[in-house]
């Protein structure tokens, strides 16, 4: 009996691992990161985005469109003929100096955000994925030692019965021992319920079939190590994206003031008109140069280029402000993994030893009739309780950390 219970400890703690479960390692999460990059309709919307606004710098023009125009006159036979009775005229806009290389820029510094905003797009999605198994296999985990936890209180239920058949022994035990193993195996069911809505919520983030089969995930028996926060805030403004995206954007607002100035110059075209008689034969030919006067609505440019300063300043600012904010959840993400890493590490050491040699002086105890029940059930509960709470903050460890990895990738 005193082997079976050990056996039974050891399983219950993980500590025997068929090999069949799937460890979630780095390879296996960058797969699905990917995966979920590209199949995820938010990220698929980024990148058509992204591809539009590089169109849209291929769009801006150095040229407005020439005018053509053509013109009959009605007169006198000899006055169309001596003047001419058909004009035809070209009219062609000249380019402001500056405002094609700063609408082309404000284009490009558009079409850098959007890329920007695809890439955030992208790693969000990889992020879903990737804290979606993260849960699966926390979910598998605990369903490891859930199942290891019911054979455990079958074996005691079966060790309580052959107790009370002793004539000296009492059935209390049995019958409480039978208690707890229906309501554990309850438990045990719920669980593989969860674990199948974590497994069709994961296969949404991918694009699968909502029933796609997975195997058994299991995670790392260690906490990996954790960035130090100081260099992940240094790498805040090149390497988050939003960031980038709102440090574009200013470029974008900057390429505005440039453009109310240049609209505030004149407007000039060079135009050709050319009168001749329907006879067939040509009478005179002109040249003209036309320009708009600006200056008697220069309050509303001088208005216009105030407006854009002023965006310009506050684009400048909410850059800053995005990077405050970047580097708020960057510490927060950093001390979360550090926290749990540190906790994981205590549970799994010193504080599952103190229970695993608690629980096993009590189970000796036990054995002897000289311990109640309800001391060793409440130590395999604490004893289970620790081993469920470790796996849970290596899951919590690896879901910040890749928080933190959405915030500063390394790529």
């Amino acid at each position: 009996m005193h082997a079976k219970f050990l056996a039974g400890l050891a399983v219950a703690g993980g500590l025997l691992h068929a090999g069949e479960a799937q460890l979630l390692n780095d390879a296996l999460l960058s797969q699905l990161r990917v995966e979920a990059s590209r199949n995820h309709p938010a990220a698929a919307a980024g990148k058509y985005r992204a591809t539009a606004a590089g169109h849209d710098v291929h769009a801006i023009r150095l040229w407005d469109d020439p005018m053509v125009g053509l013109g009959l006159m009605a007169a006198e036979r000899m006055m169309r003929a001596n003047d001419g009775d058909i004009i035809v005229g070209v009219e062609q806009a000249l380019p402001k100096p500056g405002l094609y290389d700063a609408k082309r820029r404000k284009a490009e510094a558009i079409h850098r955000a959007e890329a920007a905003n695809s890439t955030a797009a992208a790693l969000t999605a990889g992020a879903t994925a990737a804290r979606d198994a993260i849960e699966l296999a926390l979910a598998d985990d605990s369903l490891t030692l859930q199942q290891a936890q019911v054979r455990w209180l079958a074996t005691m239920t079966e060790n309580a019965r052959q107790r009370a058949a002793d004539p000296t022994g009492s059935s209390l035990d049995a019958l409480r021992m039978a208690t707890e193993l229906a309501k554990e195996t309850q438990v045990l069911d719920a669980a593989r319920r969860s674990r199948e809505g974590i497994a069709r919520k994961l296969n949404l983030t991918l694009g699968r079939s909502l029933d796609s089969a997975w195997p058994a995930l299991q995670l790392p028996a260690t906490p990996p190590p954790v960035p130090l926060a100081p260099a992940e805030i240094a790498r805040i403004p090149h390497a988050n994206p939003k960031v980038r995206a709102m440090k574009a954007m200013a470029g974008a607002a900057g390429q505005d003031t440039r453009i109310a100035e240049r609209d505030r110059w004149p407007d000039i075209s060079v135009g050709i008109d050319g009168n001749g008689y329907s006879g067939g034969e040509w009478r005179s030919t002109t040249v003209g140069v036309k320009m708009s006067l600006p200056w008697f609505n220069d309050l509303a440019y001088q208005a216009g280029i105030a407006a854009a300063r002023t965006r310009q300043l506050a684009a400048s600012r909410e850059v800053e402000a995005m990077r405050l904010e970047v580097a708020t959840e960057v510490l927060t993400s950093a001390t979360a993994a550090a926290n749990a890493a540190a906790q994981a590490r205590a549970y799994g050491g010193e504080i599952h030893a103190k229970a695993l040699q608690t629980t096993r002086s009590i189970e000796a105890a036990w054995l002897s009739s000289k311990a109640p029940l309800t001391d060793l059930l409440d130590a395999s509960r604490m004893l289970f309780a620790i081993r469920l709470e470790r796996a849970r903050l290596i899951a919590m460890q690896l879901a910040a950390l890749e928080q933190l990895r959405s915030l500063v990738p390394n790529r």
